[in-house]
């Protein structure tokens, strides 16, 4: 896994870590802070820079978290009418969410819960959230938060060794964790609509 990943790296620079931040807030809810560890023993290691690489991901968190803001903002509410209650969220609970968001508290925090970070800039654009402020606390949270997971694999690299299959493990672990959470969530609203047509 080391060759491949800095086979990529010395191919296409640090790009591909820039993509890496941006599908970690754009796509799917995983918990991309096991690649950031692995990205701290690599730097560690001396197979890449650290600085270069927390810059690269920082920015690409940054850009998801603006581009969902953007989503959010333009084709949020009819999609949340369309298919929201296949996630338990009718309009009525959209709009009590965010009444009682406390959205600058949320948006920081949530970065470091997978899940919460892929949901937060698009309901913040939904609610309308000031953009200055989003911005600010997108860039703050965005490099804390790669900066936070890149330093536990630097610094525990030094006194332990960790083999990347673990975090691969434990990645794969929280990912099939929230998959099974948002299909029992799927399955009870499924259930819900079903006998309220009844």
């Amino acid at each position: 896994m080391d060759s491949q990943l800095l086979d990529y790296l010395s191919q296409y620079g640090y790009i591909i870590l820039f993509i890496v931040g941006f599908f970690g807030i754009v796509g799917i809810p995983v918990p991309e802070e096991s690649l950031f560890v692995y990205i701290g023993l690599l730097a560690r290691d001396n197979g890449i820079h650290f600085i270069p690489a927390w810059l690269s991901i920082g920015a690409g968190a940054v850009t998801g978290m603006l581009t969902s803001y953007a989503l959010g903002r333009k084709i949020g509410k009819p999609l949340l009418k369309r298919y929201g209650k296949y996630l338990g969220m009718n309009e009525s609970k959209v709009q009590g969410f965010i009444l009682h968001w406390d959205m600058k508290k949320s948006l920081f925090i949530g970065f470091f819960i997978p899940g919460i970070r892929q949901f937060n800039p698009y309901f913040s654009g939904i609610a309308k959230f000031p953009l200055l402020l989003f911005c600010l606390i997108s860039v703050i949270g965005s490099f804390i938060w790669v900066l936070v997971y890149m330093l536990v694999g630097f610094i525990i690299s030094s006194y332990i060794h960790i083999h990347p299959v673990y975090l691969t493990i434990v990645g794969a672990v929280f990912f099939v964790g929230f998959m099974i959470q948002l299909l029992v969530k799927w399955i009870k609203a499924k259930r819900k609509d079903t006998h309220s047509q009844l």
